[in-house]
């Protein structure tokens, strides 16, 4: 009976370690647009993310000059509520995160990307 308790703690101990290695060496995914504005121009884009087990951390930050008019803004979708966004920054523990480049003057969004 010992025999067996010590081999499910050893079997236990070496799944453990094995997930947490698995956990420590995800890496970030990484993508990068050209968000078009309902008005004209672009903003260039990029986000990565992480699987961290059961949800995502990652970031987003612009990569090159903007040709968006004065008058457009980012938006940031995050699980189901929408943020005007800054054009760079982090989130963690999100399911979905989708951005867009509105026009505060035609009160129009581009496509979620």
């Amino acid at each position: 009976m010992k025999r067996i308790i010590a081999q499910i703690g050893l079997a236990a101990t070496v799944i453990a370690a094995t997930s947490a290695g698995l956990a420590s060496s995800a890496s970030a995914t990484q993508a990068c647009t050209n968000l078009p504005g309902p008005a004209g121009g672009r903003l260039p884009l990029c986000k990565t993310w992480v699987w961290d087990g059961n949800d995502y951390d990652g970031k987003w930050w612009t990569n090159g000059p903007s040709t968006l008019p004065s008058y457009s803004y980012l938006e940031r979708y995050e699980d189901g509520a929408v943020h005007r966004s800054s054009y760079s920054g982090s989130y963690n523990d999100r399911d979905k995160v989708y951005f867009r480049v509105c026009d505060s003057h035609t009160r129009s969004c581009g496509r979620w990307w």
